[in-house]
C-alpha cells in the first residue's frame, strides 16, 4: 500500500509441453517443451466512488526444440470509472498489446484452387479502447458503449512456403451499444439493446458493416443462480458482396449447487466472415455463421485447492458454400495455494478441429506454474 494506491506486482514461471504448437493440420504438427516466464504488475487506487487501476505485463516463452516459435509478448491496459451523479457513472479502457498466439481460425492462402494452411504462430499489435456511460436509478437503467479495436498483423508463413501479406486483417474494429432496461424485482431486469459494427481493413474488399436488435433478461434467484439471457435479430453485409442474417442469441448463467461448486454455462451465436488471400491477388470474403458453448465447474475441495474443468463445441457454418469447420475443446486444472503469495498451477488443454478444406488438427497443452505475488 502506498497512501491510497495497492500495488501488487507477480510473476509465474513455468514449464510444459505443446504437441501442436501452431494448431496446424497433419504432418504440418511441431511438438516440443516449453518453458514461459511471466512478470506482471497490478496498480490500484479505488478510495472513494471514483477508481483506476493500471495493469502491465510481459512473458517470454521458449520452446526447445523448436526455437522457432520462441516469443515476447506484452500487454498495457488503463481503466478509470468516475461516479458523475447519483444515478451516472462512466468507464473507460485504453490498452495496447502485441502477442504471438497459435490461430484459432482456419486462415490460410489458396493457390491454383488448393487451401495452404499457414503454419506459424499468429504475430499481431492491438490497441483496444472503450467508454461506456450508465444510468441507474434503481428501477430504470440505460447504458450507452462504444469500442474500438485497431489490429496489426505481421506477415504468416503457409505449408507450401509462401509469405502472406496480412493487409486484409489489418485495420479497425468499431462497435457501439445502447441498452435500455427496467428492474422488474430487485434480482431481476428486462431489457432491450440495439448495436452496430463498423469494420474497416486496409484491404478494402474485407470491409464489413452490421447491426443487431435483441431483447433480455438479467437476473438472480437468492444468489443460486445468476445471469443473463438475450435473443434477437442481426445482419452483416459486406463490401465485396454477400450477407448473412438471422436468429441471434447469447446466455452467461452461472449455478452454484453447493458453496464450494460452481458451474457456468456460455452460448452465442455471431455473424462475422473468414477471409481467405489468393496467390493471384485480393481476398476471398465468405459470410460466416459462428455458434459456440461451454461449459465451465470449479470445485474447492479444500481451502488451499481448486479444481478447475472446461468443456466447449463451436461451430462455423459458411454462408453459399457447402463448408461446416468444428471445434472441441475441454481442459482440467488445479491451483494449490501454499501460502498467501505462492500458488502452483497445472493446466491440461485439449483442442480438435475438423475442417473438410483447411484439414483436422488436434493439439495437447500441458502446463505446470508456480506464482508469486507480493
Amino acid at each position: 500500500m502506498l497512501g491510497p494506491w495497492k500495488i501488487s506486482p507477480s510473476s509465474r514461471q513455468s514449464v510444459g509441453y505443446d504437441d501442436n504448437i501452431a494448431y496446424a493440420a497433419g504432418d504440418a504438427a511441431t511438438a516440443s517443451p516449453i518453458a514461459g516466464l511471466r512478470g506482471r504488475l497490478d496498480i490500484a487506487n479505488e478510495d472513494g466512488p471514483d477508481s483506476l487501476t493500471l495493469t502491465a505485463e510481459i512473458e517470454q516463452t521458449w520452446y526447445t526444440d523448436a526455437s522457432q516459435f520462441d516469443h515476447f509478448d506484452w500487454s498495457a491496459e488503463a481503466a478509470y470509472g468516475a461516479q458523475v451523479s447519483d444515478y451516472v457513472r462512466i468507464r473507460g479502457t485504453l490498452g495496447a498489446a502485441s502477442a504471438e498466439t497459435a490461430d484459432a481460425t482456419t486462415d490460410g492462402i489458396v493457390i491454383g484452387g488448393s487451401f495452404d494452411p499457414y503454419v506459424d504462430l499468429a504475430r499481431y499489435t492491438r490497441v483496444p479502447a472503450a467508454l461506456t456511460l450508465v444510468f441507474d436509478t434503481g428501477r430504470f437503467q440505460a447504458m450507452l458503449a462504444g469500442e474500438i479495436v485497431w489490429s496489426d498483423y505481421d506477415d504468416r508463413l503457409t505449408a507450401g512456403g509462401v509469405l502472406v501479406d496480412q493487409s486484409f486483417r489489418n485495420g479497425a474494429n468499431s462497435d457501439i451499444r445502447l441498452r435500455a432496461g427496467w428492474r422488474a424485482t430487485p434480482g431481476t431486469s428486462l431489457f432491450v439493446e440495439g448495436g452496430a459494427n463498423i469494420q474497416r481493413y486496409d484491404d478494402a474488399s474485407a470491409d464489413s458493416d452490421g447491426w443487431r436488435a435483441v431483447a433480455g433478461a438479467e437476473f438472480a434467484f437468492s444468489r443460486l443462480l445468476t445471469g443473463e439471457v438475450f435473443a434477437g435479430y442481426a445482419a452483416q453485409s459486406f463490401s465485396g458482396g454477400g450477407e448473412v442474417t438471422g436468429l441471434t442469441y447469447g446466455a452467461v448463467l452461472t449455478w452454484f449447487p453447493t458453496e464450494l461448486i460452481s458451474l457456468t454455462l456460455t452460448a452465442r451465436r455471431d455473424f462475422g466472415a473468414e477471409r481467405t488471400a489468393q496467390d493471384a491477388g485480393g481476398t476471398i470474403t465468405a459470410p460466416v455463421t459462428r455458434d459456440s458453448v461451454r461449459l465451465a465447474a470449479e470445485y474447492e475441495p479444500l481451502r488451499q485447492m481448486l479444481v478447475r474443468a472446461e468443456i466447449g463445441w463451436g461451430q462455423d457454418v459458411y454462408d453459399g458454400q457447402d463448408r461446416r469447420d468444428e471445434r472441441f475443446f475441454t481442459g482440467l486444472g488445479f491451483d494449490y495455494v501454499f501460502t498467501p503469495r505462492v500458488r502452483a498451477t497445472l493446466d491440461w488443454r485439449y483442442e480438435e478441429r475438423t475442417s473438410a478444406v483447411a484439414g483436422d488438427a488436434t493439439r495437447n497443452l500441458v502446463r505446470l506454474g508456480l506464482t508469486t505475488g507480493y
